[in-house]
């Protein structure tokens, strides 16, 4: 087995080709051009591949360094980010977030504890509402952070990943029901608006069977039968079954999971708890597939 590449030979490698010159990486990294140059030829004979062109004038990669690429800009990225959360001094005071009953439920749980262990004198206050009382809030300066649901267009840093919204309910057959009954959040629930746009679009009849601001109720009132919603994917409870169109009903909108921040917020702990929220509910990374290539 071959022992682990230093995050140094990453590093430069990295750099090399983000400057196009083995002289502008010395430079940067405060190195002379053979001893990065060395570094090269050691992170080559550690991989036991060749990651530069060396019959091309300019920087080009090989196929080899093209995929180390990929990943040696993951690898620097969770080291800095490793060294910046675990050399971060403990903090202390009081932040307030607010979201919704599902999120508070479901995603935020495990993320607040493993800060809370590691942020011992912070106190943590959830406030639980619609996503429209929610935002209004945060405007009003009576929160934090806000993790909230939106429909549209969003700002690139305030989102963290979009969902795919999908019908459940107790069986299929509740699909066909006239008027279809809802369970739901009331109103000012992204969700729910999106439910009531998508069947008032597709024709459908609908109406409010059940009605609560709880989550565990609200998924307790579809197990039973006493009407569909909708939910993201990610968090569809047991129980239940995903319908469709194959079932009659409408293509539902997807949703954007955002984290808003009150930057006239004077709480020592965002930032630091906005870090968490991102990193713990980030998508998952695609798996990189190299292209195939193929010979004459």
């Amino acid at each position: 087995m071959r022992p682990p590449i230093e995050t140094e030979l990453l590093k430069t490698f990295v750099t090399i080709v983000e400057t196009q010159s083995f002289t502008r990486t010395g430079d940067r990294l405060h190195r002379t051009q053979p001893a990065i140059s060395m570094q090269i030829r050691r992170l080559e004979e550690a991989l036991g591949k060749e990651v530069f062109d060396r019959t091309k004038r300019q920087v080009q990669l090989t196929r080899e360094g093209e995929l180390l690429l990929h990943y040696a800009r993951r690898i620097l990225s969770l080291s800095d980010e490793a060294m910046s959360r675990i050399g971060q001094a403990d903090l202390s005071g009081i932040v307030r977030i607010g979201t919704s009953d599902d999120y508070a439920n479901i995603l935020l749980p495990e993320i607040l504890r493993r800060f809370a262990e590691a942020q011992a004198g912070v106190q943590i206050d959830v406030v639980c509402d619609n996503g429209v009382a929610i935002e209004r809030r945060l405007k009003d300066g009576l929160i934090d952070l806000a993790l909230v649901a939106s429909r549209g267009a969003v700002a690139e840093e305030e989102l963290i990943r979009t969902e795919e919204l999908v019908w459940i309910a107790a069986t299929p057959s509740q699909a066909k029901s006239r008027p279809l009954s809802l369970a739901v959040f009331p109103d000012g629930c992204v969700c729910r608006a999106t439910m009531a746009e998508a069947l008032d679009a597709a024709g459908r009849d609908w109406r409010i069977g059940f009605s609560s601001d709880n989550i565990g109720a609200i998924h307790a009132a579809v197990r039973s039968g006493m009407g569909v919603s909708a939910v993201e994917r990610s968090l569809a409870p047991a129980g239940v079954r995903i319908l469709g169109q194959a079932e009659g009903l409408p293509p539902l909108a997807p949703v954007h999971l955002c984290l808003k921040l009150n930057r006239a917020s004077t709480s020592p702990v965002l930032d630091a708890l906005a870090d968490e929220i991102r990193i713990g509910l980030a998508p998952a990374p695609l798996r990189y597939e190299p292209q195939a290539h193929h010979h004459a």
